[in-house]
């Protein structure tokens, strides 16, 4: 069966790749292969039109491997925002989805996700390749507009600042669950 990778997993993954180029990419998957579609459910697999709705990551983002946590505290922050694409996320023996409000939970699937991490999108991800705003800048962006500054205006350094801070492969080996109640 042919397949396609939503256009949002496309876009997030190039949006790590150009921030973290030297990051492995070993335990990268997008599409299961044959032992884990015979598992079940799961966003790996393509849908009856060939989507696949997930990707996983590896942890291993080079030089500064607390960063991980970074990003995917940023993924759970614009699901939280409102990012509709995000269907959910698992990472180090937690998951975060909207059952919850996006708060962290145990996740007690047979993989823990330690050394990736996997996320499922919505269907409105296959066609919506729009930049994740993981920095929150469209939210500061909002902030300013508010803000009685203008432009170009000198920010004492005794007041705080509202400025912005600034392959593909086979998914055999993750056995993730995508069969989770939403409601």
């Amino acid at each position: 069966m042919d397949w396609k990778l939503s256009k949002a997993a496309v876009q997030l993954r190039e949006q790590l790749d150009d921030d973290f180029p030297n990051r492995s990419r070993k335990s990268d998957g997008a599409v299961a292969d044959a032992r884990h579609r015979a598992k079940g459910n799961s966003d790996h697999i393509p849908d009856k039109n060939g989507w696949v709705r997930a990707i996983d990551v590896t942890a291993d983002f080079g030089s500064h491997p607390e960063e991980v946590y970074a990003v995917v505290e940023k993924l759970r922050k614009l699901a939280k925002r409102g990012d509709k694409r995000i269907k959910y996320l698992i990472y180090d023996g937690k998951i975060m989805s909207p059952v919850l409000n996006w708060k962290p939970r145990r996740y007690k699937g047979p993989n823990p996700h330690r050394s990736h991490f996997h996320i499922s999108f919505t269907s409105l991800g296959d066609n919506d390749s729009s930049w994740f705003d993981l920095e929150g800048e469209r939210q500061n962006e909002k902030r300013l507009r508010k803000s009685s500054r203008k432009l170009g205006e000198s920010v004492s350094s005794g007041g705080s600042s509202d400025l912005p801070s600034g392959g593909l492969g086979y998914c055999g080996h993750c056995k993730c669950r995508s069969s989770l109640s939403l409601a």
